[in-house]
């Protein structure tokens, strides 16, 4: 695979083409992420899917424990993602610079499908109650 750019919008800056508009470079741009987020949305359906049932489940609380279940589901969206979006950089990269994902990235999202495939999804959501005290 190339080399990670070292911010996830440094593909957007550092693939100007020669006698390139701005409006031209921005399609480019918005076609390479879209590309590219289609790879991502293939592969993070099942975590996706939890994240936002347990986000819509965890909506009619409010307080700090709810809150501390929402930076949980939150948490575990970003670590169980993480891969993904790292690709999702390379593929925007490869396609700013080259006009093409390679045939490597191409893999490593098949990789990564197959291996989504085989993970159940992570968030649950739980409810704890606990039993009030007496007046």
């Amino acid at each position: 695979m190339s080399a990670t750019p070292t911010d996830p919008a440094d593909y957007a800056f550092h693939h100007w083409r020669r006698f390139e508009s701005s409006q031209e470079h921005a399609e480019r741009v918005e076609a390479a992420e879209a590309t590219a987020g289609r790879y991502f949305a293939s592969v993070t359906t099942k975590q996706r899917q939890a994240f936002t049932d347990t986000m819509a489940f965890l909506r009619a609380f409010s307080g700090p424990m709810w809150d501390r279940r929402r930076a949980a589901a939150k948490a575990a969206w970003e670590q169980t993602t993480a891969g993904a979006r790292e690709l999702f950089n390379i593929t925007a990269d490869e396609i700013m610079r080259d006009g093409e994902v390679s045939e490597e990235t191409s893999l490593a999202w098949d990789v990564l499908a197959e291996q989504a495939e085989q993970q159940p999804a992570t968030f649950i959501p739980t409810v704890h109650h606990q039993p009030q005290a007496s007046l």
